[in-house]
């Protein structure tokens, strides 16, 4: 089971913005969301995946994308933060669900309810 959800955001003149998470003990720190937003943006400004290992933790995220090429709303990054022993690549079709769900409810404000519910379906998998 998944640690939490995070949504980032990018902000051009602050840089990674924490948008969202859940559960609401999760500590976030800068430098996570810069490594996880870094993640996707050294690799390409198309919507996708990345996986990455951290010191305690593992992270799957997926980027709207930036550009003519995105999902939703721009430059947003949804990640599963994991546990060290968990293998981030058995989360990525519910990700994808997730990211879809979320991403759709950014520009209303309504994402922030839907995340209890949304980390409780990783529990399934």
């Amino acid at each position: 089971m998944p640690v939490g959800i995070l949504i980032i955001r990018w902000d051009n003149e602050i840089g990674p913005i924490n948008e969202g998470f859940y559960p609401n003990n999760l500590k976030i720190t800068n430098n996570l969301l810069t490594q996880v937003y870094s993640s996707h943006r050294y690799q390409s400004l198309k919507p996708g995946f990345a996986s990455i290992s951290l010191k305690n933790n593992k992270v799957v995220s997926f980027f709207s994308g930036i550009g003519e090429d995105y999902i939703s709303v721009e430059n947003y990054v949804i990640a599963l933060l994991l546990r060290r022993d968990e293998k981030p690549h058995k989360y990525r079709d519910i990700l994808k669900k997730i990211a879809a769900e979320l991403l759709d409810k950014i520009t209303d404000g309504s994402y922030a309810e839907v995340l209890p519910q949304l980390y409780m379906e990783l529990a399934k998998v």
